[in-house]
């Protein structure tokens, strides 16, 4: 008994971690395109600054989802979590 419930405690972690990591993607898209086109020095400073926040928040979740993997390897939903984090890198631009 006490193990399905930790199953299902670490199936709701990294369901967590996925929505983040996409709240992360798509916060991160979002300022990038801003950063394009915004011509006012303070915001493109606190926009870059956010964007840098949202870096740490996903390198934190790309370290806690190996963690988690190398516990775990033969778990598909924590592959996806680590494929998905991996991924996100290539959208931070700065």
């Amino acid at each position: 008994m006490m193990n399905k419930y930790l199953i299902s405690y670490s199936e709701s972690i990294v369901l967590s971690l996925c929505k983040e990591i996409e709240y992360i993607r798509s916060r991160s898209n979002n300022i990038n395109s801003s950063l394009k086109t915004c011509h006012n020095e303070k915001l493109s400073r606190r926009l870059k600054i956010e964007l840098e926040k949202l870096n740490k928040k996903r390198l934190k979740i790309l370290n806690i989802s190996e963690k988690m993997f190398k516990k775990n390897s033969q778990n598909l939903s924590l592959e996806f979590l680590l494929e998905i984090t991996k991924r996100s890198n290539s959208l931070q631009q700065i």
